[in-house]
Order: structure tokens, then sequence, then C-alpha cells
């Protein structure tokens, strides 16, 4: 994927009214990104397709009414290939009380030294990364690439187990023409594909959180 992918272009065309269409679907698959996440200090953080940074204002204590998740964050940074979208998300980054900052890039060409992370985070954009599962690859080495030994990478995306799913996933593959929507993935193929690249799966579990969504979420290894 590059900036000027079909990606780009549908969100930051949805950016000023993302949050509002996606509030209950954000806040409820990021809760799968909570206990994975509780196990250790997270400490320097990487956020792929962060998006309008949802995440951001859950890992402090800034923000009440979301509530805090763990206060172990050493610095933030989002990326997203969207430039509205981080328009939006650097608004977030406000009083956090760790440094925080965005980038603009590609999860398969990060602009960061290697080990540069202590945690990388994706959710619910894995689907968006690669139209072929030659650069999706690309992308999961690039996530090693800048974590540390032992550093963790906490994925949450959307699963193809179930039939409704299946369904959701061909229909939105044929809307987009193959442009923005890739290929979702069973649990089968994702732990497939993070042992593929050298990483160490410790979680990888369906969650439903409401009909049709049924997502996988999962904690590896370097």
């Amino acid at each position: 994927m590059t900036p000027t992918s079909p990606v780009r272009g549908e969100y930051d065309a949805l950016a000023a009214r993302y949050d509002r269409r996606w509030e209950r679907y954000t806040r409820e698959s990021l809760e799968l990104i909570r206990p994975l996440l509780a196990r250790r200090a997270p400490g320097r953080v990487l956020d792929l397709g962060c998006g309008t940074g949802a995440l951001l204002p859950r890992l402090g204590v800034w923000q009440p009414r979301l509530g805090a998740w763990h206060p172990g964050v050493a610095r933030y940074t989002g990326v997203d290939l969207s430039a509205e979208m981080l328009r939006v998300a650097t608004g977030k980054a406000e009083g956090a009380p760790f440094p925080a900052g965005f980038a603009a890039a590609s999860a398969d060409a990060l602009p960061f030294r290697d080990q540069a992370f202590d945690t990388v985070i994706s959710a619910s954009s894995l689907h968006f990364w690669a139209r072929q599962e030659e650069a999706l690859v690309e992308a999961l080495v690039e996530a090693r690439r800048v974590l540390r030994p032992g550093g963790r990478l906490l994925l949450v995306d959307w699963s193809r187990d179930p039939v409704a799913m299946r369904l959701l996933d061909a229909w939105l593959r044929l809307r987009s023409g193959g442009r923005s929507h890739h290929r979702v993935l069973t649990v089968a193929e994702a732990q497939v594909l993070l042992w593929g690249v050298g990483f160490s799966v410790n979680t990888l579990e369906l969650h439903r959180i409401g009909w049709p969504w049924t997502l996988w979420a999962a904690e590896a290894v370097r």
C-alpha cells in the first residue's frame, strides 16, 4: 500500500464522521485489547492503522470517562495512511500523560528504526493492509522488525470463520472491487501467518461482539 491508495481516499472522506458512526463497534472491539495489554507494561507503543486515535485516550488517565487501561505507557506513536484520520487523532493527544505523536505511513514500510517499540497494536486494520498475501507478510515482518526482542504484537481483526462474516467479507470485497477491502483471515490462517514471520503466538481467540461481528484477538511475541 502507498499513501495514495484507495484506503486513504476512503478514510479521508470518512474521517469527520467516523467516531460517531462507529462508536459502538470501536468501543467493543477495542475492549478485546484490554486484557492482552494488562499482562505487561506496554512501554513504547506503536498503533498501526490508528485511524482517529480511539486507542490513545484509553491508554492513559486524562479522560476518565473512557476508563484508563494501563499506566505503563512510555510513549505512543500512531500510524495511518489517512491524513484526515490523523488530523482527528491529533486532537486526542492533548493532555496525554506521556509523549504522543503520529505519522502518515503504510504498515509495510514503517519509518522507524529496528527495535524501536515494546508493543505494537493493530485493531481492525489488518484486512486493509494488503491486496496480496505477500504484502500482508511484509507488513507483519515490518511489525516484527520494529519490536524489541520479547516485544509484543497485539492484534484484533475480523474473523472469516463464521458464515455471516464470510458473506460480509465477500460483499465488501465486491463493493470495493478489491481496492480497499482485502481478505479477512480465519483464526487458523492468522496463526500460520504469525508463525511464518517468526512470532510466537501466546493467545489467539475468537470473540463475538454482536451480529454480525466476530473477531479474533491475538498476542504474539517477537
